[in-house]
């Protein structure tokens, strides 16, 4: 049964900021999507008066991004899929792309809906689309942790001056349609009763460590990282503070006859004090030890939390890889359960894209039969990366195309051999040039006279 106006109402009554916990709940991922996006100028700014920002450039070390990145690896290789039938890829566009970023905003708000949806492309054909939805509003009915309906917003004001309602959308089971925060109805002409063609919620949930016991605001938002982020932030500030204002002496001068507008300050200016008068220079404390000894605690921090080594927290670089196997190999158990719960999501995701395929042109989308990921990626140096090359050369493991793929993941084998090959031609052109009569005749003229 479709909502009223009253009972739409009731249901944005649900986005009010009054109720603290749910909106708690959303500043905590629209602050942690600030962070990862490198826009936290403002949470910083809450600690420090505005006469010092003028002068102070503000800190924004982007350790955020930088984690969730390196932490998210089921998808830093697409997995590969056997599909009964091979051509239904053809429906899917920029999956692996956008499963690649919906890995990394679930690990940073442990809650996230991925809404495949079908579209038309310019040709005229349709194809299937991924929206990732990390501002919705789950609605619940017997069950608190299954969703009877979804909201989330679709429009919002371009300015403050702006006048157009900001839009939603509606989805349960039977219906689906965009509504306004007036109560209005937006109906579609080929969908005017406002019907669910698929009968369920088009939607696969997305969580960090599986669906939470209790409720969906029990999601954390990377709360660890965010507070950590704006500690080091923050001490970055203090040290930008501590150099503009306190990395000179400053001039104290004292005396009962002594007039400051009559001073001379410069190297060539002699003053004179009078019998009680002195001068000196006073020399504030350095805090930058203390604020850097601040920032090192919070990396520490950081890396036993996202069993990270420290020098990839830090920015700086490790002395081998071999070293950073060991340091990894925390990270890398991790990635084997993470590779567990997004091989269930690609089920169920393919289970939505398949009822999606049948209802709209009526076509058998087959089945997925398996989902292959990749090996977690050895961590190498430069040096320990071209002795293994040459290992697997030499034993004929693989031959110089593999190393141009793994170099350049685009590039197909095709495309690898033919650059090879043109490479190759291009040396015994260059080795022909050499020996011509002109080049030895000037290879011979540049000797040195002996």
């Amino acid at each position: 049964m479709i909502p009223n106006i009253g009972e739409l109402a009731v249901l944005m009554s649900r986005w009010d900021i009054n109720q603290q916990r749910k909106n708690k709940w959303k500043q905590s991922r629209y602050m942690a999507l600030d962070y990862y996006k490198g826009d936290t100028n403002e949470y910083t700014s809450e600690y420090f008066s505005q006469s010092t920002l003028d002068k102070v450039v503000t800190g924004n070390i982007n350790i955020t991004k930088r984690i969730i990145d390196r932490i998210s690896l089921v998808y830093m290789t697409p997995p590969i899929r056997k599909y009964s039938r091979e051509d239904i890829t053809d429906y899917f566009v920029h999956k692996d792309l956008k499963l690649q970023r919906l890995e990394r905003m679930t690990n940073l708000l442990d809650a996230v809906l991925l809404k495949p949806c079908w579209r038309i492309k310019e040709d005229g054909t349709g194809c299937i689309e991924y929206d990732i939805i990390t501002d919705y509003e789950p609605i619940f009915e017997d069950d608190p942790l299954k969703p009877s309906a979804i909201v989330y917003p679709i429009t919002m004001k371009a300015t403050v001056l702006d006048a157009t309602p900001e839009q939603f959308v509606y989805w349960d089971n039977e219906h689906t349609f965009v509504f306004d925060k007036n109560g209005k109805i937006y109906t579609e002409d080929d969908n005017p009763d406002m019907i669910n063609p698929y009968n369920r919620l088009p939607f696969v949930e997305c969580f960090k460590e599986g669906k939470p016991e209790f409720s969906y605001l029990d999601t954390n938002a990377s709360n660890d990282l965010i507070s950590a982020n704006l500690a080091i932030n923050v001490a970055e500030t203090n040290k930008n503070a501590n150099v503009m204002f306190q990395s000179f002496g400053y001039l104290f001068v004292n005396g009962s006859g002594i007039d400051p507008d009559e001073m001379q300050v410069g190297q060539d200016k002699i003053n004179f004090l009078g019998v009680d008068g002195s001068i000196s220079i006073v020399s504030p404390p350095n805090a930058i030890p203390a604020l850097d000894e601040s920032i090192q605690s919070s990396y520490k921090m950081l890396s036993q939390n996202y069993h990270l080594p420290i020098s990839f927290v830090e920015g700086t670089t490790a002395a081998s890889g071999v070293a950073l196997k060991m340091r990894n190999i925390e990270l890398t158990d991790d990635r084997k359960s993470d590779v567990t719960r997004w091989r269930n999501t690609e089920m169920e995701l393919f289970d939505l894209e398949r009822l999606i395929i049948a209802v709209e042109i009526g076509q058998d989308a087959g089945d997925l039969e398996d989902v292959d990921f990749s090996e977690s990626v050895e961590i190498l140096s430069d040096k320990e990366q071209r002795e293994k090359w040459d290992w697997e050369l030499s034993h004929g493991l693989i031959d110089k195309a593999d190393i141009l793929m793994q170099q350049n993941p685009d590039l197909t084998r095709e495309e690898a051999e033919d650059h090879l090959f043109d490479r190759q031609e291009t040396e015994m052109l260059d080795d022909e040039e050499s020996e011509t009569p002109e080049n030895t005749l000037l290879q011979a003229l540049a000797k040195p006279v002996e």
